[in-house]
């Protein structure tokens, strides 16, 4: 929605707003209403007053009560009044009269609900516009609400923070609606189905940890998170919120489970969690820790961890002085503490954690082992005075050993190649007397191996490993294989990650399946080909075998991206 004020002209403010589109059309109708009449409408006669209550399934109605000579919408109270329905606007509508209609009398707010006044009660008039807003809000939700992603939006925008119930037992169920009578307008309760528990780890625990009760701030991925240590009785959980509520209540954080002191081996990249930190970033830090902090989506991880790998390698002899990896999506990320990593980074940062605390430094540039090994030695004089000594014979050694690792993957791979082409020619044979089926245009196979027919093909999201060997259809030079490497291939159906025709010849696959797939170019790497191995406009075969499928497992509202 576009508002514009007197007329078009270009330098005039322009206001927007966004509108969750809801599931009917009437409600849909209400809101587009709601955003087009006065933020508070004044209504003064009791036929506006029914009018009002019944173009809306849930309405407010701030009853102000003026002193002698004061206009009521020169009032503290009004001006609370138009900051709460601004909160509110689109969520409950918002009136206000100074008559005396219907027998009503100030100052408070009435609230219906489809015509009738809430049984909830009358809402406060206070003068804290944020906090009546928070109250108005709150009406247009049941006592108890089911966790969705309209009410994630809703209450976000209100402002108002969320009690969180995990569990879906009788008990738990009756316990939220005692809470939320208590606390009804000051904090929403919200009911987290079996699929939710996941969210648990926010506050420190796991989901065999249900039932249970958590308080968020807001839903925003980061968001200060306050765990329910004690019973699950309506006393406890109540002191439990109203701690939250006095300011007293010390916050829950998000941790993985921390590692065995036995699996940080020297030598290799240390995994660090939030109730481990400390011990690396605090005052009882024993070592120079070079951290490297990411999350799991990041687009040069898989790069960077190979070479973080390399430089622990590097380091594994050197007193002092640690290398580790923190994932910020599974611990609770502190921006006070990782100061220059944006909340939405691509790529890792890393960092230079001194002994005894005092501050991480932050390294820029792109994550290369030897701009790793000079921002390490610049800023760690344990590195530095530990360089000549231990490092370099640790790097040569490392030198030696992938020479020796190359050679060996040599003869690896040249052996699987001959293995392979001694199986050819009976894989062509079967390929050639299977009966050709089309999978789409330009899309043919013929299946040499039948697969596991009780297994389903591939669906879009779902993971799979594939082994193939590519060959150029006009002279059946190979491009491309996985079996020489010894691999099976693993991408994801559906996001673009291969060539169309792999995208329609594996989903017609089952697991175990071997084929020769053939692919016209159109369906391949189009007319510029991928020089210089395949050429422009090159039709393609492949000997695929469809090794596994696996559903992807994807979190509700988990980790949005």
């Amino acid at each position: 929605i576009v508002r514009r004020g007197g007329g078009l002209d270009k330098d005039k403010k322009v206001e927007s707003e966004e509108i969750v589109v809801p599931t009917h059309e009437s409600d849909l109708i209400s809101a587009l209403r709601s955003r087009m009449e006065e933020k508070v409408v004044h209504i003064t006669t009791e036929a506006e007053l029914e009018d009002f209550k019944a173009s809306y399934k849930i309405v407010a109605l701030g009853v102000i009560k003026a002193g002698w000579g004061v206009q009521a919408d020169k009032t503290p109270e009004y001006r609370a009044l138009i900051q709460a329905a601004t909160i509110a606007r689109g969520i409950v509508p918002v009136g206000y009269t100074d008559k005396r209609l219907s027998g009503y009398t100030g100052n408070a707010v009435k609230v219906f609900k489809r015509g009738k006044e809430s049984e909830g009660g009358d809402v406060p008039l206070v003068e804290d516009g944020k906090a009546l807003g928070r109250m108005i809000g709150a009406e247009a939700f049941p006592m108890v609400s089911a966790y969705d992603y309209l009410s994630r939006e809703t209450f976000d925008r209100v402002g108002i923070p969320i009690i969180q119930f995990f569990g879906e037992d009788r008990e738990t169920l009756k316990l939220a609606e005692e809470v939320a009578r208590t606390y009804r307008g000051r904090l929403a309760v919200v009911r987290m189905a079996h699929q939710h528990y996941y969210m648990l780890e926010d506050y420190g625990r796991e989901e065999v940890d249900a039932p249970g009760v958590g308080i968020t701030d807001s839903w925003h991925w980061n968001s200060m998170k306050y765990g329910h240590n004690g019973e699950m009785t309506a006393e406890s959980v109540k002191r439990t919120v109203d701690a939250y509520l006095a300011g007293t209540l010390p916050p829950s954080f998000k941790s993985e489970r921390a590692p065995h002191p036995d699996d940080n081996e020297r030598g290799k990249v240390q995994k660090v969690v939030k109730n481990t930190l400390d011990s690396v970033i605090g005052p009882s830090a024993a070592q120079d820790t070079l951290i490297m902090v990411y999350r799991p989506w990041m687009h040069t991880l898989h790069k960077a961890r190979q070479t973080f790998g390399r430089v622990a390698d590097a380091f594994g002899d050197v007193d002092g002085v640690a290398v580790a990896q923190l994932d910020v999506s599974a611990n609770y990320f502190d921006a006070s503490v990782w100061r220059g990593m944006k909340e939405l980074e691509e790529d890792p940062c890393v960092y230079l954690c001194p002994k005894g605390g005092g501050g991480c430094k932050k390294y820029y540039g792109e994550v290369s082992q030897k701009d790793l090994f000079q921002f390490a030695a610049k800023n760690s004089r344990r590195v530095k005075e530990q360089w000549e000594g231990k490092v370099k014979p640790r790097l040569k050694a490392m030198k030696r050993r992938d020479q020796e690792a190359k050679e060996e993957a040599k003869k690896d791979s040249a052996r699987r190649a001959m293995e392979y082409e001694e199986e050819r020619g009976e894989f062509l044979k079967k390929a050639e007397a299977a009966d050709e089926i089309e999978i789409a245009a330009g899309v043919t196979k013929r299946v040499a191996v039948k697969g596991n027919d009780k297994l389903p093909p591939p669906k879009q999201s779902d993971q799979v490993k594939v082994h193939y060997v590519g060959t150029l259809a006009s002279n059946g030079n190979k491009f491309d294989s996985s079996r020489e490497r010894g691999k099976p291939f693993k991408f994801t159906m559906g996001i673009g990650q291969v060539i169309p025709c792999w995208e329609k010849g594996v989903s017609s696959m089952v697991p175990g399946e071997r084929a020769q797939l053939w692919c016209s170019y159109d369906q391949a790497y189009g007319e510029r080909g991928m020089p210089p191995t395949i050429p422009e406009k090159s039709d393609l075969f492949f000997d695929i075998e469809l090794v596994s499928a696996e559903k992807r497992e994807v979190r509700p509202g988990g980790d949005e991206l």
